[in-house]
């Protein structure tokens, strides 16, 4: 008897497992024979009442162009009603990838993904750092997929070779190259005397 519940609970777990990367495939198939213009803005916070399929430890991929665009591995991966959105809670590694490389590493205590998009916000003490060393912490970014830029609309510091930036709002491309600071913006620069 519990040997036939075990195999109930794998069975419904594969076949979670599989409409996931069935609609998931399904979806990607469509924006790419289909060419829409969506946009999540950054300030739109998606709440799930209840999840109807809820995955306990995995790991999910957001695909662009044929190419690894970020991955996730989390505890708890809840699929939204829509199908459309999913949450990832208890998060152990997430990274986004450039050109098929990890580019940036993730910490954040939660993660919301719109499938359709492959834009997420990251919520709860966001700590992102990019392979040359910078560091980027808050508690509530955005990702935007078709821009590929990093925004907050909420303070942040950015910690970087010689010196640290504090500002209100923040946004900037995935090198950290490009950044626009909104609202009390403050330098700290570490200058390094000749003798």
């Amino acid at each position: 008897m519990l040997k036939g519940k075990k195999l109930r609970i794998i069975l419904i777990i594969i076949l979670a497992i599989s409409l996931t990367v069935y609609f998931f495939y399904r979806e990607t198939g469509k924006k790419n024979s289909q060419v829409t213009e969506t946009k999540v803005e950054p300030e739109e916070f998606v709440e799930v009442e209840e999840a109807p399929v809820k995955i306990e430890q995995g790991i999910v991929s957001g695909m662009k162009n044929g190419q690894k665009e970020w991955e996730i591995e989390a505890e708890k991966i809840y699929l939204g009603k829509n199908r459309t959105n999913t949450i990832f809670e208890e998060i152990k590694k997430a990274t986004i990838f450039k050109e098929n490389i990890p580019y940036l590493d993730i910490k954040a205590e939660k993660s919301i993904a719109d499938m359709k998009t492959k834009s997420m916000e990251w919520i709860g003490n966001v700590t992102i750092t990019s392979e040359e060393g910078d560091i980027l912490k808050g508690e509530h970014f955005f990702w935007d997929s078709g821009e590929e830029k990093i925004s907050s609309r909420d303070p942040v510091e950015i910690q970087v070779k010689d010196g640290l930036i504090f500002a209100e709002n923040f946004s900037s491309d995935k090198e950290l190259s490009n950044l626009q600071l909104e609202g009390n913006a403050k330098v700290v620069l570490k200058i390094n005397q000749a003798q």
